[in-house]
């Protein structure tokens, strides 16, 4: 008897969040939530058949028509990171269930693209990323199994890979350099789990790579940080300097978490710095072609930017409050204007509106009285070069939008 009123029960809970995705994936006007953003996202991309989240067309991140136009799993671990903060654990599951496709149980990683026998592309920031919506996964849903798979993904697959100063590679076939986006994506998430559950090791690792992250990537001048430090075939380093949000975005973030940890003030007041250097208008992470600084929006794509708001967030708990929670309103706010296209509920992936079409570009320049031309960005464009949406830019600004909403 009890387990046909689980079964009832489940088979009720399984149709109200149909339901509810069903009504939510029509709501293309102004005053959509994170939630509705996420269940159009899922209602376009997802495919039962196929238990997999794809395009209509090959576009970026995706393969092509004899693969349905099945996306990379970078952007299916953001999907499902967008699905665990925002749509029933249900949905979750099933988000998941397509994730799992990618798994390499012998690496104990997600690869590139499904796995298959002998499949070794497999990419340490996909993974430190995957173990972060894991986390979330857990969180939302309350199942372990999420959380042992987040954290064996860090002590079996990234982790071995560290320096034994913490900067972690990009990919598991070039051990040659140390990537930002690997290492403070793996560091936050070595923390959140922490913040679960009791572990030493992990938490070590953490610190470890945050220090290293300052001591070698973080820029003096502007106080941001850099892409990566690889080492040239003499052994010789060479720092790429290239500045993307959510790098600083993982240092802003890490650093919160571990102060969280150690209550060390000295933890805390690199998280501030780091974040003031961020929120300057004049770093090169802004758009210059807004004559006035505090109008200026950062350049990045949402898929960068949604990490830089997750910084944010979270130090906005214990300082810089009304500044960073305003921060986070602002992003929002921005892609509400530029980035949403009420004719389907989606959004487009980046942050530059003169980047995407005539009319969105005539906004702006209106707006803040500039003459930008159209300068397309082709990761917007499906192969026929026509507009298209993806899979990941939705996912991320569904995350900022939740952000935004989850501050009080």
């Amino acid at each position: 008897m009890k387990s046909f009123i689980k079964n009832i029960r489940s088979k009720a809970e399984d149709y109200a969040s149909q339901q509810q995705l069903r009504l939510a994936s029509h709501n293309y006007g102004p005053n959509h939530t994170a939630s509705d953003l996420t269940a159009n996202t899922y209602s376009y991309f997802h495919s039962a058949k196929n238990n997999q989240f794809q395009a209509k067309v090959k576009s970026e991140s995706t393969l092509g028509e004899n693969d349905h136009f099945g996306y990379v799993v970078w952007p299916v671990i953001i999907m499902v990171h967008a699905m665990a903060e925002s749509k029933p654990a249900r949905k979750t599951h099933e988000a998941i269930s397509c994730l799992q496709a990618y798994w390499n149980p012998q690496r104990h990683g997600f690869c590139a693209w499904k796995m298959f026998p002998g499949n070794e592309d497999i990419y340490y920031d996909d993974n430190a990323h995957a173990a972060q919506a894991l986390i979330s996964a857990y969180e939302a849903t309350h199942e372990r199994k999420y959380l042992k798979q987040a954290k064996t993904i860090l002590t079996d697959l990234i982790m071995p890979s560290a320096q034994k100063d913490g900067g972690v590679p990009w990919h598991t076939n070039n051990q040659n350099c140390r990537n930002a986006c690997s290492t403070g994506p793996a560091a936050v998430a070595a923390l959140r789990i922490c913040a679960i559950e009791r572990d030493d090791k992990l938490a070590a690792f953490a610190e470890r790579a945050l220090k290293w992250l300052i001591a070698t990537l973080r820029d003096p001048q502007d106080g941001l940080i850099w892409d990566s430090l690889v080492f040239n075939a003499d052994g010789s380093p060479n720092i790429n300097k290239m500045k993307w949000t959510y790098n600083t975005g993982f240092a802003i973030h890490g650093f919160t978490l571990l102060y969280e940890r150690t209550k060390n003030p000295e933890d805390l007041k690199m998280a501030v710095s780091l974040a003031e250097s961020a929120m300057n208008p004049q770093n090169s992470m802004f758009d210059h072609a807004i004559q006035d600084a505090q109008q200026r929006m950062y350049s990045d794509s949402s898929f960068f930017l949604h990490h830089l708001v997750d910084g944010y967030r979270v130090l906005s708990k214990h300082a810089l409050t009304d500044r960073l929670r305003n921060e986070v309103r602002r992003i929002a706010a921005w892609g509400r204007e530029f980035m949403f296209d009420p004719s389907d509920g989606l959004y487009f992936r980046g942050s530059c509106p003169y980047s995407i079409s005539q009319e969105l570009r005539a906004r702006f320049n209106q707006k803040f009285g500039v003459n930008k031309e159209l300068s397309v960005n082709g990761q917007e464009r499906d192969e026929h070069g026509n507009l298209c949406k993806t899979l990941i830019g939705c996912a991320a600004w569904a995350r900022i939008l939740h952000a935004a909403e989850g501050i009080k």
